[in-house]
C-alpha cells in the first residue's frame, strides 16, 4: 500500500496540487503548492512561504488528503 502512495506522489512531483491536513481537534488546514521531493520515509511539500514534510502513512490514515 505504501509503495502505491510513493509512486503516486512521485508522479505528482512538481505539479501544483492542494492538500488538506488534519491538525487535530476537528481542525484542518489547506495548502496549495507542489511536491518537492520524495524520500525513503517522508515527502516534502513547498508552498509559497513554507516547506512542510509529511510521512507516507499520513496519507494512508487520512491525515493528509491530496486533491489536484
Amino acid at each position: 500500500m505504501l509503495n502505491e502512495i510513493k509512486s503516486r506522489l512521485s508522479s505528482l512531483k512538481g505539479k501544483k496540487i492542494t492538500i488538506c491536513v488534519d491538525i487535530g481537534r476537528n481542525k484542518s488546514e489547506v495548502y496549495e503548492g507542489c511536491i518537492m521531493d520524495t524520500y525513503k520515509n517522508i515527502w516534502t511539500f513547498k508552498t509559497d512561504t513554507d516547506i512542510k514534510s509529511f510521512c507516507y502513512s499520513d496519507i494512508l490514515i487520512n491525515n493528509v488528503v491530496i486533491s489536484s
